[in-house]
């Protein structure tokens, strides 16, 4: 039963670490940040990296993703850097998790489930990155409201895309999988309450916030899908 959870926690993981190394990779390029912000920055790489190599675990075509990122963090400097390093090397780690994380989508046994994958990639992605952009004490003010906006967004569509795949159980099925429907639906709409709380507070963002957030929004997404697999 610990594998099986373990799995599903995995799956989970290849969405949400696409979506950060969007952020990341937006920031790298286009972000007005000073040397020490973006040596800081190449610092989270090896945790991404580390990440991707668990899911490697259940799916060995994720280990590519995993040899891209840590070679563009071998190229560059941790400490105040300007050199952005070989921008080509992030670009291809990112489109190897894009195609990793497209298959998995295709591979959902029901539409909505593929939808509510494409939603993880937002919502999870947005709260990691806010995890590791307050880790590596970022200035970018705006992205403080940006990726917390963008998670209730993706929250939407993924409580959406839920309700849809649901609709299409019989009723006993239905009955059965609504304790773990209303669980996941509670865990998102509370993850995002947590999530926001800085901005309803006016007060600055913290790692202990931000990291309950994400552990809530994961969890529901483990919930997900266990639904999705149990009744697909």
């Amino acid at each position: 039963m610990l594998f099986i959870m373990i799995q599903f926690l995995l799956s989970s993981f290849a969405p949400m670490l696409l979506g950060a190394q969007l952020v990341l990779t937006l920031i790298l390029v286009k972000g007005d940040i000073c040397p020490g912000q973006r040596g800081r920055i190449h610092k989270l790489l090896p945790a991404i990296g580390l990440m991707w190599m668990a899911v490697s675990s259940i799916e060995i075509a994720a280990f590519l993703v995993v040899f891209a990122i840590f070679y563009f963090y071998s190229k560059v400097q941790t400490g105040k850097t300007r050199d952005a390093g070989p921008l080509w090397v992030l670009y291809l780690a990112d489109g190897l998790a894009v195609s990793f994380v497209a298959i998995q989508a295709m591979k959902q046994p029901m539409w909505g489930a593929s939808v509510a994958t494409v939603m993880m990639v937002v919502l999870l992605g947005a709260a990691f990155a806010h995890l590791l952009l307050v880790i590596a004490r970022s200035r970018l003010q705006a992205f403080h409201r940006i990726l917390p906006f963008s998670g209730i967004v993706a929250a939407m569509g993924l409580a959406l895309s839920l309700l849809a795949v649901a609709s299409g159980f019989d009723k006993q099925a239905q009955t059965q999988a609504t304790t773990l429907i209303l669980t996941s639906l509670a865990l998102v709409i509370g993850g995002i309450v947590v999530w926001c709380w800085h901005i309803f507070s006016g007060k600055t963002a913290s790692k202990i916030q931000l990291s309950t957030a994400w552990v809530m929004v994961v969890a529901a997404t483990v919930s997900m899908q266990i639904l999705f697999v149990v009744n697909g």
